[in-house]
């Protein structure tokens, strides 16, 4: 399932870089950083956090439930080599595996048993994204809908952390009927029941946008590049002179740290990403927005920025409740 996810986002990719590589608004220029430099900027705390995520949610898996679905698919095999024998012992370990589950956690629904990380990540800027969006509108629009919807399917740039699990309403009573039609000498049947059992695992999905999570990281740089607010004039000095000189030297563009003000800029950049790619509406970003243009009186001013990252920090958090019901960090 993972691959075939895979290879059908890479050929999507790849018609719509194709798609977009038609409109005028990659020849555009903007005065900020280039969105793959800022982009680069982060990329190691990106992968920290999708790694971070896919830890947290292996903690939860459970090695019984993980057990019994093993053991299931061990029965089925055997079924189709004709050893009953062995089919039943499996299905007899898989039963009790389940049976531990749920006495340990009666309310529990699905039992998680495995977890995979995917990623998409459609890169340009707002424009380029903006074209491409409407490119798609309108094929919708037009009635192209399977025109569209390998377009659609890749306009998107996030994580999505998927996790199997067993549906334990159904699962273990399909266990038991393929025990009972094994007993009964009806293996077709008993082979039918297992296979349609490891056909309704359950895949629920966790969506990370990365224009979101990309914003959050580089305010946080922004943090850092400021320091504890001792000497700000400094930073800041510090930053616009690193800043001049990379402008002077395009051999060492991308080595040199973006100033304080840029990763404020660049944040914004992603939040308006975001809005373009569909994670959310204006109304969802206005408070983030007001939050960084305040942030940005403050560097140009060269003022104690005070709790305005905490500010942030809390408007980030309520930014992902609203648009995916959670407030992790």
């Amino acid at each position: 399932m993972f691959i075939r996810k895979t290879l059908a986002s890479s050929v999507s990719a790849l018609a719509l870089t194709s798609m977009l590589a038609l409109s005028p608004a990659f020849a555009q220029e903007t005065s900020q950083p280039p969105t793959a430099q800022t982009n680069e900027a982060v990329s190691e705390a990106v992968q920290d956090e999708a790694s971070a995520q896919v830890d947290e949610k292996r903690k939860k898996l459970l090695n019984d439930a993980t057990r019994a679905l093993a053991e299931t698919e061990t029965a089925l095999k055997a079924l189709d080599e004709g050893d009953s024998e062995a089919a039943l012992e499996a299905l007899a370990v898989a039963t009790g595996k389940l049976q531990s589950v749920v006495a340990r956690d009666p309310d529990l629904a699905l039992a998680p048993v495995d977890v995979q990380l995917l990623q998409r990540d459609l890169l340009g800027d707002v424009e380029t994204i903006d074209a491409a969006r409407e490119a798609i509108e309108n094929l919708v629009d037009e009635g192209n809908l399977q025109e569209a919807r390998p377009l659609m399917r890749d306009f998107a740039s996030e994580i999505v952390v998927e996790t199997t699990n067993l549906p334990l309403a159904t699962y273990p009573d399909a266990l038991l009927r393929a025990t009972s039609q094994i007993d009964a000498g009806d293996m077709e049947t008993a082979k039918q029941t297992l296979a349609t059992a490891l056909g309704t695992v359950v895949v629920t999905e966790e969506v990370i946008a990365l224009p979101v999570l990309r914003a959050q990281l580089l305010i946080d740089a922004a943090e850092n590049a400021l320091g504890d607010g001792e000497s700000m004039t400094a930073d800041i000095e510090a930053g616009e002179s690193a800043a001049a000189e990379t402008e002077d030297a395009d051999a060492a563009v991308d080595a040199e740290p973006l100033s304080p003000g840029e990763y404020v800029e660049a944040a914004r950049n992603q939040l308006r990403i975001a809005e373009a790619l569909g994670y959310g509406n204006e109304d969802d970003f206005e408070e983030l927005h007001e939050n960084l243009d305040e942030l940005d009186e403050k560097i140009d001013a060269a003022h104690d920025t005070g709790g305005i990252f905490d500010k942030i920090g809390d408007s980030f958090i309520r930014l992902k409740q609203r648009l995916f019901g959670t407030d992790s960090e």
